[in-house]
C-alpha cells in the first residue's frame, strides 16, 4: 500500500526509515525481516528513529539534515526534500524518507 510521507508517524515512519537504511525487507503484508545484523545497526523491529535520538540522531548528522524551528513545529530539509513535524526527529525522518523515495512510499 502507498503512503504519503508527510503523513507518516510512529511505527509506519520507523519502518520507512528502516527501508531507506536497508535494515528490513517485507516479503508479505505485515512481515518485516531484518536483512543485516551488524553490531552498530539495530534490527528493524528494534529501530525507532522517529522517536529515539540514539537511532535518529546519527542519521540527521550523517545526512546533514537541516532543522529549523517555528511556532508550528520543526521543518527539516535534505536536498530537495522538505518536511514538517511536531518534533525534530519526526520532521527529519520524514525528510530523509522523502529524499530517498519521493513523496510516497510503498509499505505493507
Amino acid at each position: 500500500m502507498k503512503y504519503e510521507i508527510s503523513e507518516l508517524q510512529g511505527n509506519m515512519l520507523d519502518r520507512a526509515v528502516a527501508k531507506a537504511e536497508g535494515l528490513a525487507q517485507h516479503p508479505g503484508p505485515g512481515e518485516w525481516i531484518p536483512i543485516i545484523s551488524l553490531s552498530d545497526k539495530p534490527f528493524a523491529d528494534e529501530f525507532f528513529p522517529s522517536r529515539l535520538w540514539e537511532h535518529g540522531g546519527p542519521i540527521i548528522e550523517r545526512e546533514g539534515i537541516d532543522l529549523e524551528h517555528g511556532n508550528d513545529g520543526c521543518r527539516a530539509s535534505l536536498g530537495r526534500a522538505c518536511e514538517w513535524g511536531a518534533s525534530d526527529l519526526l520532521a527529519a525522518m520524514r525528510a530523509y524518507v522523502a529524499y530517498k523515495f519521493g513523496s510516497e512510499i510503498e509499505l505493507p
